[in-house]
């Protein structure tokens, strides 16, 4: 059985579950500490090869600061993919400006993904994980 790691800041939880999830609860505001603190997560839960980042998105806001730091420090190696859970406009909205911006300067190899619920995201991730390793 693999330890599972656990990370807590402000009101936000992050955990890593074996293989390759990352999943982010982002509750509240999120300003530029946490997008730093998460970002430093993300890397030393991508030791082992590139991640699936699942946000939940829910009952959160972001900062423009926050988003241009994602925009800008996202390391492209790390990530296998992200989905936003979430059905608040706003949020999602906040989250597709990052993804944007992740495109448009070359930080993300991966999707990014939007879905309505958290089963919908693992479904997604199983279904993705599938198709990588040679399924349909």
């Amino acid at each position: 059985m693999t330890e599972r790691r656990e990370w807590v800041f402000g009101m936000h939880r992050v955990h890593f579950e074996e293989p390759d999830i990352l999943y982010v609860d982002f509750k509240g505001a999120t300003g530029l500490d946490d997008a730093k603190r998460l970002l430093s997560i993300v890397q030393e839960a991508a030791v082992q090869g590139p991640v699936f980042v699942i946000v939940d998105i829910n009952g959160s806001t972001i900062d423009k600061a926050a988003r241009e730091h994602f925009s800008k420090e996202s390391s492209p190696e790390r990530l296998r993919g992200v989905v936003y859970v979430g059905t608040n406009r706003l949020q999602m909205a906040s989250a597709k400006a990052v993804a944007f911006a992740l495109y448009l300067t070359g930080r993300l190899k991966g999707d990014v993904d939007f879905v309505t619920s958290d089963q919908a995201a693992r479904e997604l991730v199983e279904r993705k994980r599938a198709k990588a390793a040679g399924g349909r």
